[in-house]
């Protein structure tokens, strides 16, 4: 259900590009070090997008290092170094990957689930007992959500509502201070998770109807593609104002890139509006 989130390089300086690619590959060395090495296949752009958000309330600016990785041996990158705020990302991210695993095992008894839990494993037990409070609170929504699913839930905006609780948890850690910040960050995450959730059955509605697997518009008689237009706008809409109201101390340039320009793209991207510019996937 992830990877909706997508860096605009296009729309960013290279200075801009190069900060986001230092949180990314921040990130992937932290979920080595937080997790397992295994757990750094997870990465996505949405967990980065989470760090560099939640790193840019900092007052003090991230310490980075230059340095090879697996995935770049021949070639020195530039990362931002961990600290408490990559460590609960990190965290995060496989928990969440985990979680989502489990239930698809549950759900369709999915090998593929199966193999990737077991990989994880290792990881997903670090990580659970670093952030206990998140592994609980992303278990029970997903159970809520899969509840709903297996009903065959004929609304949207209810499975919706349930992925958008777990992603607004994630955006309000509790070392997060300041109750407009936290506020805001609520909103901003809580519609960022309606958008990804709201997108994903848009784009999976077609296979969805080849493998019978639920989707809320197929359960709801079909697809209207102005009335998921006019939804995904207007949820775009309040990710925006959520971010108008947020103090970042730094990066807020590549934040506000990301939201008004990535984000955008890629849902027209989905829905077939004709577009100007790429996204780089």
């Amino acid at each position: 259900m992830f990877g909706y989130v997508t860096v605009g390089k296009n729309q960013m300086t290279a200075d801009e590009y190069d900060v986001f690619r230092a949180y990314y590959c921040g990130l992937c060395r932290a979920m080595g070090k937080a997790a397992s090495q295994v757990s750094r296949f997870g990465l996505s752009y949405d967990i980065a997008f989470l760090a560099i958000v939640l790193s840019s309330l900092a007052d003090a600016e991230p310490a980075e290092g230059c340095g090879r990785c697996m995935a770049h041996p021949f070639k020195k990158s530039r990362y931002v170094k961990y600290d408490p705020v990559l460590e609960y990302c990190a965290s995060a991210g496989v928990i969440l990957g985990y979680a989502k695993l489990a239930d698809d095992l549950c759900d369709d008894r999915s090998v593929k689930a199966a193999l990737g839990m077991l990989a994880l494993r290792r990881g997903f037990g670090r990580s659970r007992r670093r952030c206990p409070e998140v592994y609980d609170a992303i278990k029970e929504r997903l159970r809520l959500l899969g509840e709903l699913e297996k009903s065959g839930c004929a609304s949207v905006d209810e499975p919706a509502e349930e992925f958008g609780r777990i992603t607004e948890l994630l955006f309000t850690p509790a070392f997060v201070t300041g109750e407009a910040t936290r506020r805001a960050l609520a909103w901003l995450g809580y519609n960022l998770g309606r958008w990804i959730y709201i997108l994903d059955a848009y784009n999976d509605y077609e296979s969805d109807i080849r493998t019978g697997s639920y989707n809320p518009f197929i359960a709801a008689g079909g697809l209207k593609a102005d009335a998921v237009e006019m939804s995904l706008t207007i949820t775009l809409s309040n990710i925006a104002s959520a971010f108008e109201l947020i103090d970042f101390k730094r990066n807020r340039d590549i934040i506000g890139k990301m939201i008004y320009i990535s984000l955008r793209q890629k849902q027209d991207s989905i829905l077939g509006i004709p577009r100007t510019k790429d996204v780089d996937e």
